[in-house]
């Protein structure tokens, strides 16, 4: 229960976070006159989404000693916490890669941000590193930027019917991730398609080169 109300909670933020930073990337777009970014500014400014939603998601899981102004390392919430994050972020990354492969598939015009699987990759590993980090140097998560994102989550959070929509976001985050899970440890079904010989390929490899002619 306690593994869920994280899932939940932490899913809730999440999609608060993407609202805030969906108004602070069309302020920063106004300011550039709506002109696509160039591919330094894009992951530029991506990174520093990931560290600050790292940031946001290891101070929530963070814990204060009762007597003491000493941090407390909860693993039974940290651990949990970062493997959320990671899983989140990796299935954007792997939704993205879909998008990108169902576009090119059908020959559709692709988005015009600038992309780079490498930088995705780099960009993962990047709030890997900026968690495992935060862990050695807790007081780096308390700073003026993660307080402002802090107050304005938890008053969007208790609004009326803002609140109730992200609500719902989150409940549908925690079936996304349960989806998630039994979907990569379900075992595939064996394939008992009738076995091709050499002619089959040699067919199959002609009409290949036909379509690339």
């Amino acid at each position: 229960m306690i593994l869920l109300t994280l899932l939940f909670k932490l899913g809730v933020r999440f999609a608060i976070f993407n609202f805030i930073w969906f108004f602070l990337e069309l302020a920063h777009k106004m300011l550039t006159g709506m002109r696509p970014p160039f591919l330094a500014e894009q992951y530029i400014l991506k990174g520093l989404k990931y560290i600050l939603l790292v940031n946001i998601t290891f101070a929530y899981c963070l814990e204060f000693a009762p007597n003491e102004p000493t941090y407390v390392l909860n693993w039974q919430k940290l651990l949990p916490g970062g493997l959320i994050l990671m899983l989140y972020l990796l299935g954007k990354f792997q939704k993205q890669q879909e998008q990108l492969q169902f576009l090119g598939a059908f020959q559709m015009p692709v988005q015009q941000r600038p992309y780079s699987k490498n930088l995705e990759i780099l960009l993962l590993v990047l709030a890997a590193l900026t968690f495992t980090g935060l862990y050695f140097f807790p007081y780096l998560s308390e700073n003026g930027i993660s307080h402002w994102f802090e107050s304005n989550i938890r008053s969007l959070e208790k609004a009326f019917l803002l609140g109730f929509i992200f609500q719902v976001l989150g409940f549908f985050f925690v079936l996304s991730v349960f989806f998630r899970l039994l979907k990569a440890f379900s075992p595939k079904p064996p394939q008992d398609g009738p076995t091709q010989g050499p002619d089959d390929y040699a067919d199959y490899e002609e009409v290949t080169d036909q379509r690339l002619d």
